[in-house]
Formats: C-alpha cells, sequence, structure tokens
C-alpha cells in the first residue's frame, strides 16, 4: 500500500535538508496510522525521529548508510514489536523514501464488530502437557470464488510464548472469496518457522466473527500434523 509523502516542509527548507526519509505504520485491522505510544529508533543514526502532522515517523539530516536496523516498540499498544534491517526499508535516493508498515497484531488486540480473525494456539505434537511454539509468524490464506485460488490475508501475527495467535482476514472491496452454503469462508492457517512453512487443512470461518478453540477445536494447532 502507498499514499503521498507529506513532509510538511517549506520546499526551500526541504530542499537544504539530507537524507530525508519516513516510516508509515499502520494498524492491520483499520489501516490507520498509528503514532502514539510507539517508539520507533534508527540505530547507527545520530537523532531521534519526529511524528509529522501526517503521524509519520521522519528523519532529517542524517547519513542513513550509517542505519544498521530500525526498531519499533509498541510500548502499550496492542502490536508485536518489529526489527528490520535497512535492506527491508524504503530509503534515500528513492523517491519517495517512504517505508509503509503494517503492525502484527498482538493476541490481546481489540478486534472490533464484525470483523473476521482466528484465534489459535500452535503447539509441537499433540500431547499432554503440550508444549507451545513460540516466535512463528502466522496468518490465514482464503480460497477466491473460483474455487481454485487460494489467497494470501494480511496481517502476519507472531505466536507468543503460550503459542497463542490471532489471525485476521482483512478483505479489500475488490477480494470475492468462496462461501459455503452458512456463509463460512474456506481458509487455511499458513505458518513459518525460520525457513519452514507448513499449512493446516481447510477451515471453515464464519464471515464477520472471531473463532477461537471454544468454537473451532482444529485452532488448537500441531506443527507435526501441518502439511508442508
Amino acid at each position: 500500500m502507498s499514499r503521498p509523502f507529506d513532509i510538511q516542509l517549506p520546499p526551500e527548507q526541504g530542499y537544504r535538508r539530507r537524507g530525508l526519509f519516513a516510516i508509515e505504520l499502520l494498524d492491520p485491522v483499520t489501516l490507520e496510522r498509528v503514532s502514539d505510544g510507539v517508539k520507533v529508533t534508527g540505530e547507527g543514526l545520530a537523532g531521534k525521529p519526529y511524528v509529522n502532522s501526517s503521524g509519520m515517523f521522519v528523519w532529517l539530516d542524517e547519513d542513513v548508510n550509517k542505519l544498521t536496523k530500525l526498531s519499533i516498540d509498541p510500548k502499550v499498544q496492542p502490536y508485536d514489536k518489529v526489527d528490520l534491517a535497512p535492506a527491508d526499508l524504503t530509503l534515500p535516493p528513492a523517491r519517495p523514501p517512504v517505508t509503509t508498515i503494517e503492525l502484527p497484531p498482538r493476541v490481546d488486540y481489540p478486534l472490533p464488530a464484525g470483523a473476521t480473525a482466528a484465534r489459535g494456539t500452535l503447539i509441537e505434537e499433540q500431547v499432554v502437557p503440550p508444549v507451545p511454539v513460540e516466535g512463528a509468524f502466522v496468518h490465514l490464506r482464503w480460497l477466491d470464488d473460483d474455487g481454485v485460488t487460494w489467497r494470501d490475508a494480511r496481517p502476519v501475527s507472531r505466536t507468543n510464548p503460550r503459542g497463542d495467535f490471532v489471525a485476521v482476514l482483512r478483505l479489500a472491496s475488490t477480494d470475492v472469496p468462496h462461501l459455503d452454503g452458512a456463509r463460512r469462508l474456506t481458509v487455511r492457517l499458513h505458518v513459518r518457522r525460520g525457513s519452514d512453512k507448513r499449512e493446516s487443512v481447510d477451515l471453515q470461518l464464519p464471515q464477520g466473527r472471531v473463532a477461537d478453540p471454544s468454537t473451532l477445536s482444529a485452532l488448537i494447532v500441531a506443527w507435526d500434523d501441518l502439511r508442508p
């Protein structure tokens, strides 16, 4: 997703300053810009970013070649931390030098009414007591109305120390998912651990509702049961 880059500087001032780049943080469900209560750090840079009138984090007069890592700490906001390498960012001389980042939702993200999502737990295998899988990346894939094509949903979340995750299905106005007779979507959980990627069997997810293990037992997911 891209937006116009408005730096809110007089033209002559913007021309004199070098190394200008910005980070746009978006809520993963509403796609609204997020800045309050979030700390963004450019490791290796001399200064801290300021938040401009559009709600983007902006650096001025920096040597971007000294940037080693960008860290996003959401503090008390319901998102996970994010660390990015310079190669993951859009930096000068690219125009516009703006990187848009959808913040990964934490398990406690307050999903609004009408959201389609799944809360679950990832474990190593079906044993007692279960061993949780921490730090795996989880997102939904949904079946297109053609009944053949699988599409990746955004955003991507990460399992916490208990293996818990929330997977959100955000559809664009042009997206047309396949619905069964009960108006349920056909989805799969896509899980990545390092370079290893696996998927669940097909799941039927109620549209506009949040499923969890109490309504869909398959949301207690064993890594060993997932398909490569």
